[in-house]
């Protein structure tokens, strides 16, 4: 599989390079996923469980490479495939699990991730920048893109710590990425990716959605569920807006049987803001010194680009193909919304 950015036709895996390209050239960004993608039929709901979907690419992950390592948050997804993993009994190497390294914002690798993972036996390891790496990385060096992506521009650093240049290639490092997206257009069912939402690498492994049968039996599942229990003028906001996860989650099984034992959602379905939470208990030079650098990125790229025009909320999303689940069509965004995307 190969998630990759295209402008002016050359090939990006980095967005601000993309952007750049962009702004020189003209040429429009593209997010392309795999010629396996084009190739799949997505009419076909297959008729294996996901259950048993999991467990074979589980096998295979596991058969063909030396080491298997596992990125772990404590969510409902990497939750999912650990389960996989330790149910059938297959080899996990090591649990990596990334947090943020302010305690107010890493209660989930804390509070959850961590516990579940000490009674297991399997060797992990438990990564995080230290108030040096924040100083650093702040105040000391220059202006630089340090994650291979750079989607995002929190003040957290920890998506630094899930950087794989330096993986051996007989590791295959697995992330619990990424739930179905679908919307409802021209009385048909779509799905379609961001490209802020899919990172990657060399040696990682995105496990919902690198095999397109198991990325297509969670679309079928999803769709199943919307069109049994929700009326028509909800199809288009369950996988849009937060108070859904509860639903989007157990309809595609995170939550089925109990998979997903170590927490509950809050009671309105919204997670807490990080961030927030980190910035809150941060140095306060430290925050003056990230909203700095934020505002370089707007004097380097102008803000168009970003959300509302600031970097802390993120790169303005690029869509893929939307691959149609009523008929064996692919359709683009210019396609269903000739006037711009929009929920409806």
């Amino acid at each position: 599989m190969s998630w990759h950015l295209e402008c002016n036709g050359n090939i990006f895996y980095n967005k601000l390079q993309a952007i750049a390209e962009n702004q020189k050239s003209g040429q429009p960004i593209k997010f392309e996923t795999s010629e396996l993608y084009d190739s799949y039929n997505f009419t076909n709901n297959p008729d294996t469980s996901l259950e048993q979907l999991c467990k074979t690419e589980a096998l295979r992950l596991r058969d063909s490479n030396e080491e298997v390592f596992l990125f772990y948050s404590g969510g409902s997804d990497s939750h999912y495939i650990l389960q996989t993993f330790l149910d059938n009994n297959i080899k996990v190497d090591k649990i990596i699990m990334v947090k943020s390294g302010y305690r107010s914002a890493d209660f989930e690798i804390d509070d959850y991730a961590l516990p579940f993972v000490k009674k297991l036996g399997v060797e992990f390891e438990v990564r995080y920048p230290d108030q040096k790496y924040y100083r650093d990385f702040y105040l000391v060096q220059p202006l630089q893109f340090p994650t291979q992506n750079e989607f995002w521009h929190h003040f957290r650093l920890n998506n630094h710590f899930e950087n794989l240049q330096a993986s051996p290639k007989h590791r295959i490092n697995i992330f619990g990425k990424e739930k179905p997206k679908l919307v409802y257009e021209q009385d048909k069912w779509f799905t379609y990716f961001m490209d802020v939402e899919i990172t990657n690498q060399p040696n990682q492994h995105n496990f919902y959605i690198d095999n397109p049968t198991i990325y297509a039996k969670q679309c079928h599942m999803l769709k199943n569920a919307i069109e049994n229990e929700k009326d028509p003028k909800e199809y288009n906001q369950i996988t849009h807006y937060n108070e859904n996860q509860d639903f989007w989650n157990r309809s595609i099984g995170r939550y089925k049987n109990e998979i997903f034992p170590l927490k509950f959602l809050n009671e309105n379905g919204c997670y807490s803001n990080k961030d927030y939470l980190a910035i809150q208990s941060a140095e306060p030079r430290l925050v003056t010194a990230w909203k700095r650098r934020n505002w370089k990125l707007v004097q380097l790229f102008g803000t168009d680009w970003f959300n509302e025009g600031e970097p802390s909320l993120g790169t303005i999303g690029v869509f893929s193909k939307f691959y149609c689940l009523s008929e064996k069509v692919i359709k683009t965004v210019d396609d269903l919304y000739p006037n711009g995307f929009r929920i409806q």
